[in-house]
C-alpha cells in the first residue's frame, strides 16, 4: 500500500498518460502571474531610396559576380526581399512608361460601355410596352369577366 501512495502523492505522470490521481499540472503553474516584461520586435523600416541603393548594389554585384549573400548578411536582409523590392520598383517603371496606352484602353473600354448602356435601354424600352400592353389585356379581359357575370 506504501508503494501505491508514494506515486500517486509525487504526481508523475506516465508518458503521453496521465497517472491516476494526478491533477492538471498545467493549472499548477498558472497561479504565479507571468512578471516577465515583453519587449515588443522593431523590424527595421526602409525608406525607398534605401530600397533602390540595395537593389543598384545588388545588381551591380550580380554583373561583377561579387559576394550577393554577404552583402545582405551585412545589412540584414533576406534575398527573398531584395527581389520583391526590385519587382515593384519594374512596376512602376512599367506604369510610367505604359500611361499612353492605358488611356487609350480607358477610351476603348468607355465606348464600349456606352454601347452597351444603349442595348440595355432600348430593351428596357420594350419591356415597358410589353408590360403596359399586358396590363391593358388584363383589364381588357377583367372588364370582358364582369360583363359575363351580369349577363347570367
Amino acid at each position: 500500500m506504501n508503494n501505491y501512495n508514494s506515486i500517486t502523492e509525487t504526481s508523475v505522470t506516465e508518458g503521453a498518460r496521465r497517472a491516476t490521481g494526478v491533477t492538471d499540472v498545467s493549472a499548477q503553474k498558472t497561479d504565479v502571474p507571468d512578471s516577465e516584461v515583453r519587449v515588443p520586435i522593431k523590424r527595421p523600416r526602409h525608406t525607398e531610396n534605401d530600397k533602390q541603393e540595395v537593389v543598384a548594389h545588388v545588381s551591380e554585384l550580380r554583373e561583377t559576380g561579387g559576394e550577393i549573400g554577404s552583402y545582405l548578411r551585412t545589412k540584414g536582409l533576406y534575398f527573398s526581399t531584395v527581389k520583391k523590392w526590385e519587382n515593384k520598383l519594374k512596376n512602376r517603371q512599367k506604369k510610367i512608361v505604359v500611361t499612353g496606352s492605358k488611356e487609350k484602353a480607358l477610351a476603348e473600354k468607355v465606348k464600349v460601355l456606352e454601347k452597351e448602356l444603349e442595348r440595355t435601354q432600348k430593351k428596357l424600352e420594350k419591356s415597358e410596352l410589353i408590360i403596359e400592353f399586358q396590363k391593358k389585356i388584363s383589364r381588357l379581359l377583367e372588364q370582358e369577366e364582369e360583363q359575363q357575370l351580369l349577363q347570367k
